[in-house]
């Protein structure tokens, strides 16, 4: 859930993945993300290689395609995969911040 989210990302080395559409990047992202949307993940897996051991948190905007990415993760080698559950949305009505950049 969020509050796991966020102790989770409190750990230096933790990798935050946003899979959603270029178009939805405007209504926000989590500050300090990277974005490779679900339908680029497989053929980018190479540049989060260097994370294979890291936790790394993936998030979309309701929890769906970041969990077929979670599955993409996991079955290419990554160890600590989590799923941001509820996505995006689930952050926000926490209250949590979001970067519009």
């Amino acid at each position: 859930d969020v509050n796991q989210s966020v102790l989770l990302m409190n750990k230096d080395e933790t990798v935050v993945l946003d899979v959603r559409e270029p178009k939805e990047l405007k209504e926000g992202k989590i500050n300090n993300s990277r974005h490779i949307t679900l339908g680029d993940l497989p053929k980018r897996l190479s540049e989060l290689e260097s994370h294979k051991d890291n936790p790394i948190l993936v998030y979309c905007r309701s929890g769906n395609r970041s969990g077929h990415a979670c599955n993409t993760l996991t079955k290419a080698g990554f160890s600590d995969v989590n799923n941001l559950s509820g996505g995006i949305m689930a952050w926000e009505s926490a209250s949590l911040p979001v970067s519009k950049k």
